[in-house]
């Protein structure tokens, strides 16, 4: 089976060898302190307001998912090796977002950092960012890109939509980009929690997915497992992940996400279709997601498949045997 942009099931699956390789790697966890122990150091609460303005401003530049997400690494990877004082945090978030664009970034879309200090309004100097971006990359051995929790999303999305094109059929006025806008908001939201980020980024992401499959399909577990085998996540790490972003999500009124499945005429040999209704707030997740499917464009970002087709569950069949190659 081969998607028309040239992405397949044995490109999408060398995509996840290949991430899950540098996750194993670059990854390293960082647990900040969610309350004030020591004053000087930021805590979980100062970090996760930080990533929250960062978002605000990824979305305000016109920057991808990516680089948002890559931004948030950066900024922990720097925690992990720098005992950051909450006065140099906002200098800190926006630099990492800054490295993040240029590294992922087309060139016309990268601020000046002038025009970055003005937008921003980050109470910076332009000489303070350049210093802190120096130094920020000098700790990170000029290494800026690093696997993250979005790479997989798009890689996990791409799987399910190439072996499972029925997925979103019985629901109402939703395309593949418009499911992955979903998502990403959704795990988004998680990157605000720095509890959340003591997973592996793909344990991340794969729980978003488990989230919204669930509410889905009644063969949501079978599509996880599968899943979850050839990424291989630890078993227990999923199951607290998944219990943990579920309470964080529903906190903020991200879950249940609102799916309302009726049933139609039944046809003879056909199952019952389901609809849904999505808050309209959904197509406001970066419209460049729909890049990704060739939906409004001809620029074909290669993060994840584009096109829906073949009906057949014997693909799941398909899938364990390219994932043995």
């Amino acid at each position: 089976m081969r998607l028309h942009n040239g992405i397949d099931a044995e490109c999408l699956m060398q995509m996840l060898r290949q991430n899950l390789i540098k996750e194993q790697d670059q990854w390293k966890p960082k647990a900040y302190n969610s309350v004030d122990i020591d004053t000087s150091e930021v805590n979980g609460n100062q970090r996760d307001e930080a990533v929250r303005w960062m978002l605000f401003l990824n979305r305000r530049f016109g920057f991808t998912p990516e680089t948002f997400g890559l931004s948030v690494s950066l900024l922990d990877r720097f925690h992990c090796l720098v005992k950051v004082r909450p006065k140099y945090l906002h200098c800190v978030a926006i630099s990492c977002l800054y490295i993040a664009a240029k590294t992922l970034e087309e060139e016309e879309v990268i601020p000046s950092t002038v025009d970055l200090v003005k937008i921003s309004q980050c109470s910076c100097s332009v000489a303070e960012i350049l210093r802190m971006e120096l130094a920020i990359l000098n700790k990170l051995s000029w290494n800026s890109k690093f696997v993250t929790a979005v790479d997989f999303l798009h890689i996990i999305h791409g799987l399910l939509m190439n072996y499972f094109p029925q997925l979103l059929k019985g629901l109402s006025d939703m395309t593949p980009s418009r499911h992955l806008g979903l998502l990403m908001r959704r795990l988004f939201c998680c990157y605000s929690d720095h509890r959340l980020m003591t997973f592996r980024p793909v344990t991340l992401a794969m729980t978003v997915i488990c989230l919204e499959l669930e509410q889905m399909t009644p063969n949501w577990l079978s599509m996880v497992i599968m899943v979850q085998q050839m990424a291989k996540i630890d078993n227990e790490d999923f199951i607290q992940c998944r219990e943990e972003s579920g309470r964080f999500l529903t906190s903020n009124k991200l879950l249940p996400t609102g799916y309302k499945f009726s049933a139609q005429k039944p046809l003879p040999k056909k199952s019952i279709k389901r609809k849904a209704s999505i808050l309209d707030d959904e197509d406001d997740i970066y419209d460049g997601i729909k890049r990704l499917y060739n939906e409004d464009s001809n620029d074909v970002r290669m993060s994840c498949a584009k096109e829906l087709h073949q009906d057949n569950q014997d693909n799941f069949i398909q899938m364990t045997t390219v994932s043995a190659n």
